[in-house]
């Protein structure tokens, strides 16, 4: 018997493929709930220059996604528009062997004892940072925490601390950024066979930049080897299994993609962590508890709800090498596989009033393996969340220590409407902010 037919909004079309990606564009993700919810949880949909595009919201077939072997499932493929921002040397889009080669190089300044080395840096950027913030006026969360994750994460990298160099350094990295979280990156990722991306000028502008800073700085930790040079100089000295090192085009690739991925999400998590805690007191009061004795159980577990309720980067991809059978259906090679995070977050059968704010499904309990993926899954799940974590922890224990925050609406923020890579607080979240000291270290566990 033929396998059934794909399900997808009528008519499936090249004009409707063009004007459903012109209406995701207006509409984002709230376009592909509603044809999930009318069509079920695997749904073929047009989107005019991505090619055949599935999307599935079913922890069942997410499990089935994440556990294929990756020369049947492409990684590197199926992130289509990062792959133009983060280049085609980055681990994040090498397929197997190459990018397990290049994990397991990155994976040891983002995991284990390594990450407690981070927190006095973590610390001290949280306090230079508050003590700019406005006292007694509304501010933006997200706006403050990207400025705080953005310091973060170069003097993490770069292991540098002067803020001159933090924004000489950085600053390239946040024009690839803005570039990365823009309209303009899918756009023109589904005009890359006329040339969307060849005649991009500012991407390449921004590139060169890069290489100026990044290729001068591998040069000189090359020339003179120091102490304490970040995660930049842990790449430079690290060895494959055959003592093989990292070329300067491998690492800063890698470089690009541990800044970017390592500071929007972060931020936008850090926004959402706060709004969803000032509209929840009891957790709050147990979270600013944990901040003063140093534990993190309760915090760690409020993290994993808002990136439950609210995954920053909500989809992911795979691309079909071959013939390729999900569920019920048989997908043709080149289809690429979109995961919707955020609907799969949200699985009834697995969290009972999914989308409620409840922490304590977490407390004393590890999330589900497929049915919680803000990090993505398999092989290709994010490296730096042990690290996001850490960070998180840290920045929130140190906030509400040494601050005071009050809710400016007495209403949960919405995400903003519209495609964009990451689901950022329509309003950003807004605030009252005040100082209040109460110093007690963190240590991350």
């Amino acid at each position: 018997m033929r396998p059934p037919g794909l399900p997808a909004p009528k008519p499936f079309s090249a004009l409707f493929g063009g004007l459903y990606a012109a209406a995701y564009g207006l509409g984002g993700q709230p376009l592909v709930h509603q044809a999930i919810k009318r069509l079920g949880p695997v749904v073929a949909l047009p989107v005019l220059g991505f090619g055949p595009v599935v999307a599935v919201a079913d922890a069942a077939l997410a499990k089935e996604v994440f556990t294929a072997k990756p020369d049947v499932l492409l990684g590197g493929e199926g992130v289509g528009p990062a792959a133009a921002i983060y280049g085609s040397e980055s681990m994040f889009v090498q397929e197997e062997p190459e990018h397990l080669r290049r994990r397991r190089l990155l994976t040891p300044p983002l995991h284990g004892t390594a990450l407690d080395d981070y927190v006095p840096a973590i610390q001290a950027a949280t306090r230079a940072a508050m003590a700019t913030w406005p006292v007694g006026t509304p501010m933006r969360m997200l706006e403050a925490a990207r400025d705080l994750t953005f310091d973060v994460i170069v003097q993490v990298m770069f292991g540098v601390e002067d803020p001159a160099e933090v924004r000489r350094l950085g600053e390239p990295f946040d024009e690839l950024l803005a570039l990365a979280i823009s309209p303009e990156t899918p756009l023109r990722y589904s005009l890359r066979r006329v040339g969307g991306l060849r005649t991009w000028g500012s991407l390449a502008a921004v590139n060169r930049r890069i290489d100026e800073i990044v290729f001068g700085v591998i040069a000189e930790r090359r020339a003179n080897p120091r102490p304490g040079g970040g995660i930049l100089s842990m790449l430079i000295d690290a060895r494959g299994e055959d003592g093989e090192r990292m070329s300067d085009k491998e690492i800063r690739a890698d470089l690009i993609t541990l800044v970017l991925a390592g500071h929007e999400t972060t931020a936008t998590t850090l926004a959402w962590l706060v709004d969803l805690l000032l509209h929840h007191p009891q957790a709050m009061e147990l979270v600013q508890a944990e901040a003063q004795s140093g534990a993190s159980a309760f915090t760690e577990a409020v993290i994993s709800e808002t990136l439950r309720l609210r995954p920053p980067a909500p989809i992911t991809g795979r691309m079909t090498a071959g013939h390729y059978r999900l569920g019920d259906y048989t997908l043709q090679p080149g289809t690429r596989i979109v995961l919707l995070l955020d609907v799969i977050n949200r699985d009834p059968e697995s969290y009972p009033e999914p989308d409620e704010f409840r922490p304590e499904r977490f407390v004393g309990a590890r999330p589900h393996p497929y049915a919680w993926i803000p990090f993505g899954g398999g092989i290709k799940r994010c490296i730096g969340a042990s690290f996001a974590m850490c960070e998180l922890v840290t920045v929130l224990h140190t906030m509400l220590r040494e601050g005071r925050f009050e809710p400016v609406s007495p209403h949960l923020e919405i995400p903003r409407s519209g495609a964009t890579p990451v689901l950022v607080p329509r309003n950003g979240a807004l605030v009252y902010f005040s100082h209040e000291t109460r110093s007690q270290p963190v240590v991350c566990r």
